[in-house]
């Protein structure tokens, strides 16, 4: 009875097949992304871009206004990332990513940037790839702080954008204000008609 070669009694439960899952990465192009990963990235890539703007307003003040309107030309890859990662979260949805595009029409954006968010991924692979795989704890915890993060700094955002625009006046129209030195406006705030 006690034979050491003998296979062993307990009994074995096979287990059902494992469903094949995509390995998603934020600069892929294509492949499905569920709502949680997709909230992470357009969160960062949303931090991404007003940083940028920011600095580069801050950067190129001192120079003409086509140059600096030139520079808002770098955003261009940020925007066209947020499109690729709506585009990957409605293909995860099991639509088209032309119906991204309803995201630059006034209030329909609302819309389009709700959906991706509000509706479940189809659970099984579609006519765009694999599905994505569970969220790992990580993703959730991002997926909390990045979006409080963004409505924490609002209040900050929103007092920097009245002092930036004052300041603008001011040197704009020769309205002294407490804390602008006074003297004429750069040539780039400096009116056409003047």
């Amino acid at each position: 009875m006690n034979n050491p070669y003998a296979p062993p009694g307990a009994d074995m439960i096979i287990a059902g097949p494992v469903q094949a899952r995509c390995t998603p990465r934020l600069l892929a192009l294509h492949g499905r992304i569920g709502r949680v990963r997709y909230l992470v990235y357009v969160s960062l890539l949303t931090s991404l871009l007003i940083a940028a703007a920011v600095l580069m307003v801050a950067a190129l003040m001192p120079f003409d206004a086509p140059v600096s309107s030139l520079a808002l030309l770098m955003l261009i890859p940020l925007l066209s990332m947020l499109f690729v990662m709506t585009r990957r979260r409605l293909n995860d949805l099991g639509c088209s990513g032309w119906w991204s595009l309803l995201g630059l029409i006034p209030f329909v954006n609302l819309v389009v940037g709700l959906w991706p968010l509000l509706e479940a991924g189809n659970p099984g692979e579609n006519a765009y790839g694999l599905p994505p795989p569970p969220n790992g704890w990580q993703l959730v915890l991002a997926a909390w702080v990045l979006p409080l993060a963004m409505l924490l700094s609002l209040p900050t955002v929103m007092k920097m954008q009245n002092r930036w625009s004052t300041i603008v006046a001011a040197a704009y129209f020769h309205v002294p204000m407490p804390g602008v030195p006074d003297g004429p406006a750069p040539p780039h705030l400096t009116p056409i008609w003047r």
